[in-house]
């Protein structure tokens, strides 16, 4: 009976200091505020504005770029094309306006058709023979004689002559209504901002780097065909890194946009700003748990790095609130 209660009196002591171990345990790590993230870069998408094959694409997944660098060319041969003819033209537009300024001969009307109609003559029979090649390139593709790729860029190449022709032959009935010096400058004006225009349009036959970065993904490789508003390359920006951890809802209400709070890695320390609070909450991945998260309904946050931080995309870090 006596050893009875003595064991009893040794027992009771031992489960309260449990119980207090316990208390201190959770008091304590529930006051821990450590948290685990990871840093994320922001992707930068490079989307085609036009159609045409890849002629080049000197790009590979991994591979560091700056910004400006060359992530493909397009074949843009037959808009350049258009582009030089319409350069000749307005050259000539210029000598038959000095020419008529010089001699004093109001011959500007009929310089201008002429220029017009051979321009509209030479754009015509390069859409008759562009449309006849996509027709017959059609009837080779239902035949199985030829791939998609093909097919696509005799389109393109159609496409390209109509518009051609479209614009050869707006020239064409505006040199019509024209016959003095004066509509002769206005039209010399038109040409240039067409110039400007397609120039513009030839700049986007070549694709380049919006940031320096780390090449993510690539879609198409050298020769295949691409059509305009696909996706060629995602780059992750070195300009624009964020960190990223998981905050109990619970805890929410001690942190707020702009921020700055101090973000460890590597050794080193980093002042972050609060950028992003996710309005819809869920529980903290398995990889980013700490005591002061683990098994709480938690909302994602990101912070602003410093541009100069040199963390990369997929390291971890810390953060403590």
């Amino acid at each position: 009976m006596n050893h009875a209660a003595n064991h009893k009196k040794k027992i009771i002591p031992l489960l309260i200091l449990i119980v207090a171990a316990a208390l201190i345990f959770w008091f304590y790590g529930k006051s821990d505020q450590n948290y685990i993230g990871v840093v994320e870069a922001t992707i930068l998408s490079h989307t085609s504005e036009v159609s045409g094959k890849i002629l080049e694409m000197p790009i590979e997944l991994g591979f560091h770029v700056s910004k400006g660098d060359v992530i493909a060319r397009i074949d843009s041969t037959t808009q350049q094309y258009a582009y030089e003819q319409l350069q000749f033209t307005l050259e000539k537009k210029k000598l038959a306006l000095a020419d008529l300024e010089v001699s004093g001969r109001d011959n500007q009307a009929k310089n201008s058709i002429a220029i017009a109609q051979s321009t509209y003559n030479s754009a015509a029979s390069s859409n008759q023979k562009a449309s006849l090649d996509y027709q017959n390139a059609q009837s080779l593709y239902d035949q199985g004689a030829i791939s998609r790729d093909d097919l696509d860029k005799a389109k393109v190449a159609a496409d390209s002559a109509a518009n051609a022709l479209t614009a050869a032959k707006a020239q064409l009935d505006n040199a019509r209504s024209q016959s003095s010096a004066e509509s002769m400058h206005l039209d010399i004006a038109q040409t240039e901002s067409q110039l400007k225009e397609m120039k513009e349009n030839l700049d986007k036959y070549t694709i380049r780097a919006v940031s320096d970065g780390v090449v993510m993904s690539k879609s198409y490789v050298l020769g295949d065909m691409v059509a305009s508003g696909y996706n060629l390359a995602d780059i992750a920006s070195d300009n624009e890194k964020y960190f990223v951890f998981y905050l109990p809802i619970d805890d929410l209400y001690s942190i707020d946009y702009d921020q700055t709070y101090t973000v460890k890695g590597n050794g080193k320390s980093y002042t972050a700003v609060v950028k992003y609070i996710d309005v819809e909450s869920e529980y903290t991945p398995k990889d980013m748990q700490t005591i002061a998260n683990k098994n709480r309904e938690s909302v994602k946050i990101k912070l602003l790095l410093p541009e100069d931080c040199p963390l990369k995309p997929g390291q971890e870090a810390k953060i403590e609130l």
